[in-house]
């Protein structure tokens, strides 16, 4: 019995697999389709689409909220179990249950990427005001969408203002403004700030959470935040193997330097495909 359900579950595995290969190669029209018609057949719904005037992917369900992205195989993968489920995955990895938040709590998502942290708390009912960095032009266009009325801004976040190099890896969601391991797809010139500049230019006075998901730049963004710190009540560091070439993590530097700064680690979680940490400021009640 055993080695028939090992058997059963990989030919799903190869079954999968085939589809991705599959989906990577047709149209954007024609992939819908049979993602739809995968949907359908897994008993979800869960509906797919491509709007040819903006060049983007679209998905709906049964939460009535309409979600844009990008990349078409990511995409699929990311939101096939339901938009809900992706927003409640995202926000348990950064141990959001830990936090209580309320209207108009001002939330700062670094490495924004479509917005799914946002749509986690639209979800919820709660109004937050919601400020987002994506330095990547298609993941930007996408925030615009998904995250409407919202300070969003195509720039990166780092210990420095300025023009820098930026790594553009979509397809996996790796973009940088440090090479990634494995390659990338293209290099382009992004603005850069940091959240202290930003913080002083806003005029912002409290901060709920900060989400910080730079794809291995998570120290520079930290050094770029120190001023800041004191308004901060949560940070959430993604930590995971992805800083450059030597596929370096940053969980340590982010403790040891938020341990400095008079936050406490509240958790981590550590999984094969990411380390999260979420830190809670000793002198904010």
């Amino acid at each position: 019995m055993f080695s028939f359900l090992i058997k059963n579950r990989f030919i799903k595995i190869k079954i999968f697999n085939f589809f991705r290969f599959i989906i990577k190669f047709t149209s954007p029209l024609l992939a819908c389709k049979l993602n739809n018609l995968r949907q359908k057949t897994m008993g979800r719904s869960i509906y797919f689409s491509y709007d040819k005037n903006k060049k983007l992917f679209c998905v709906k369900d049964e939460s009535n909220i309409e979600v844009y992205f990008s990349e078409k195989v990511r995409g699929f993968d990311t939101y096939s179990y339901s938009i809900k489920y992706r927003a409640e995955t995202l926000a348990q990895s950064y141990s959001l249950d830990k936090i209580k938040f309320n209207n108009n709590d001002v939330v700062i998502d670094c490495g924004a990427n479509f917005g799914d942290i946002f749509i986690f708390f639209l979800l919820k009912n709660l109004k937050i005001q919601y400020v987002s960095f994506e330095p990547s032009p298609k993941e930007y266009s996408c925030l615009l969408l998904n995250c409407k009325n919202q300070s969003n801004n195509n720039i990166g976040l780092s210990n420095r203002k300025g023009n820098y190099n930026f790594y553009l890896k979509s397809g996996s969601g790796d973009s940088s403004l440090i090479e990634p391991a494995g390659g990338f797809k293209k290099i382009i010139q992004v603005p850069t700030t940091t959240l202290d500049d930003f913080v002083q230019e806003k005029n912002i006075k409290r901060i709920k959470f900060f989400k910080i998901e730079a794809e291995g730049a998570e120290p520079e963004v930290l050094e770029g935040s120190k001023n800041s710190l004191k308004i901060i009540d949560y940070i959430g560091v993604d930590g995971s193997r992805e800083r450059g070439k030597k596929e370096e993590s940053t969980i340590e530097f982010a403790k040891e330097f938020l341990q400095k700064n008079d936050f406490d680690l509240i958790k981590i979680i550590e999984t094969d495909d990411f380390i999260k940490g979420l830190f809670k400021n000793k002198k904010n009640n």
